[in-house]
């Protein structure tokens, strides 16, 4: 049967038979099967991680139709080869399945249109003002266009927090923006914008008697709105602001893909403004989707006045879709804020951030007596988060690809689906989720295992929290509640893999293994995984994250061809060194997507469209 293994750079039948592997079905080069049982392409004498139920390492794999068709030993599966066949000898090399980020931002790029003030040159109020009086003059919007000014310069000191957020209202922006409504991110753009006067007489035209029962917005002494909005009232602006229009997203999004390719990254999951859907929609119709995206709808979210009536129906958008686009959920995105103003019952020692004086305890947007930052917000009659969350149970949509950071934000989470589970039955909530893992009290590991909720967990927080944790909170709590995967497991919670940041991937996967930093500090050992737990996470686990473990997540039969093949023994490989593997190729269906240059030389393997680079070198392009 050797004997019927292709063998590399021998003849022409070679180009012509690799050609079927990476160009699209219906070309000449994809015919030639001779019968119903030969694959279209065989990889043999590897070390394949199938990542199934019993995690069987096998030695060959078949695929036809895009799908895997057998797995085992080579004898066995070499027998699969026939005239048309692409049989690729692995030598010895690691296979796994696609791997699968359950919270990336793939649209974070590119998600809004307009001016951005640079936050470097700002030392006082009138700096904004005249950075914005300069960009009104530079663009010459239309009378009545709605404008939006994003901020660039890195992170904030507390003197430019107080200009953003005490010296700056809506009658400070009038002066500068008389003609326009206007929309400032003052915090970003799901948790806080200014706006100006123009702003305010639309929104409270249009959604006044929603925006003051549900909240939240900020007020002066006479009470009257001066011009800050948190959640839900600034989700309002988030579905007004102009955004780019698919034909100029889809490039952008398409070269984010191939990054994501060269990782091994074969599915991801992300929360989904419409502007980036329809780039994506645009580049499916085009046939050039080299990712699949699980996405939670987002304009729902601020925009439903009324829970009760409005979600009725939506539960049946939940699963549906294509191979390459389906919807996950139905959800708010964020129920509390990042960083100093996630939602915590932890005392502070301390300042975590810049703007600490506003939310001692955090955005806590579950809770009714949240009214805003402190002492600005109007008082809430309403609680839209809670209603919004009862309502999606009651109606089978499902919460996930949301931000939930602080313990307070997961404990208040768990107690509305433990009232929910009383009232609805455990389906109301099946396979609702909560994202980050950035703080978790020890107290709710079992609670959430009871509860069956699906905790994505970011190595992320290790490098990005835990430090400040520790000066802020104390190191026990930055050592036991900051992203406590293997506590989270052992209790009985289904645990799955986030980056939710653009950074290599195999980084972030060896600190989840490690939780060491370059510095060489360690933040919660106990909580370091072991590497078949991880390549669970981020595949098998991962697949019921994203409502496809019948079609994703493991390398068995039936199921669809997207693998990875590897550089190094993931089994073995020191794991201090899991942040140097490379990734040599990746398959989406049956179809290559990216292929390392060095791997495509050894094996004269021709493009047939698939992405022949390095992560390292498509990053430049930045």
């Amino acid at each position: 049967m050797q004997d019927r293994a292709l063998k590399v750079c021998t003849s022409v039948s070679l180009l012509l038979a690799l050609m079927n592997l990476l160009v699209p079905e219906g070309t000449v080069w994809a015919q030639g099967r001779t019968t119903q049982q030969e694959a279209d392409t065989v990889f043999y004498n590897g070390k394949i991680l199938t990542v199934d139920e019993n995690f069987t390492v096998a030695e060959a794999l078949a695929i036809s139709d895009g799908r895997f068709t057998a797995v085992g030993q080579d004898s066995e599966i070499l027998k699969l080869s026939g005239p048309g066949t692409v049989a690729i000898d692995l030598k010895g090399r690691t296979v796994t399945p696609g791997l699968i980020d359950t919270h990336r931002h793939i649209y974070a790029r590119s998600s809004r249109s307009g001016p951005q003030i640079d936050m470097r040159a700002v030392r006082t109020k009138d700096d904004v003002l005249n950075q914005i009086k300069g960009l009104m003059e530079k663009h010459q919007f239309e009378p009545g266009q709605w404008i939006y000014f994003g901020r660039v310069g890195g992170s904030i000191s507390v003197q430019q927090a107080k200009i953003l957020l005490d010296d700056l209202n809506r009658w400070e922006l009038d002066k500068v923006t008389p003609d326009n409504p206007v929309a400032v991110s003052v915090i970003n753009d799901l948790n806080g914008f200014l706006v100006n006067s123009k702003a305010i007489e639309i929104l409270w035209e249009t959604h006044g008697d929603f925006i003051e029962k549900y909240g939240r917005y900020w007020i002066d002494s006479s009470a009257q709105p001066e011009g800050h909005l948190e959640p839900p009232a600034s989700r309002l602006v988030n579905h007004i602001l102009p955004t780019p229009a698919p034909e100029v997203l889809a490039p952008i999004q398409k070269r984010t893909m191939e990054e994501l390719s060269s990782m091994g990254l074969t599915t991801v999951s992300t929360r989904m403004p419409p502007e980036s859907l329809a780039a994506y929609q645009l580049l499916e119709s085009k046939g050039e989707m080299t990712l699949r995206i699980g996405y939670g709808l987002m304009e729902y979210f601020g925009t439903v006045t009324d829970p009760a009536k409005d979600l009725k129906g939506v539960g049946d958008r939940i699963g549906k879709g294509s191979e390459t686009l389906w919807v996950t959920s139905v959800a708010p995105t964020a129920i509390d804020g990042a960083s100093t103003r996630a939602c915590t019952d932890q005392e502070r020692h301390g300042a975590f951030g810049a703007i600490d004086r506003w939310w001692p305890v955090g955005q806590c947007h579950t809770e009714i007596e949240y009214s805003g930052a402190r002492g600005k917000g109007a008082t809430i009659k309403g609680h839209y988060y809670k209603e919004w969350i009862y309502n999606s149970a009651l109606n089978g949509v499902r919460f996930a690809n949301t931000h939930v950071a602080g313990d307070r934000s997961v404990s208040n989470a768990l107690d509305m689906v433990e009232e929910i589970q009383r009232q609805l039955g455990p389906s109301a909530t099946h396979r609702w989720a909560f994202d980050h893992c950035t703080f978790v009290n020890p107290k709710d590991f079992q609670r959430a295992a009871r509860l069956g909720i699906i905790f994505s967990c970011s190595p992320k927080y290790i490098d990005g929290v835990a430090p400040e944790a520790a000066k802020v909170y104390g190191e026990k709590v930055a050592h036991t509640f900051v992203v406590p995967v293997k506590s989270l497991i052992e209790a009985g919670v289904k645990v799955v893999f986030e980056a939710d940041r653009d950074v290599y991937l195999w980084d972030d996967m060896e600190l989840l293994m490690t939780r060491k930093l370059r510095d060489g500090t360690v933040w919660g050992p106990q909580e370091a995984i072991d590497r078949v737990t991880l390549l669970k996470m981020i595949t098998r686990w991962a697949a019921e994250y994203v409502l496809k473990e019948n079609e994703l997540g493991s390398i068995e039969e039936g199921k669809l061809a997207d693998l990875v093949i590897i550089d190094r023994d993931y089994l073995s490989i020191p794991k201090t060194e899991m942040s140097e593997v490379q990734v040599l190729l990746t398959m989406l269906g049956g179809k290559t997507v990216f292929m390392n240059p060095h791997f495509a030389q050894e094996y004269s393997l021709p493009p047939g469209g698939a992405v022949i680079a390095t992560y390292q070198e498509l990053q430049k392009r930045h």
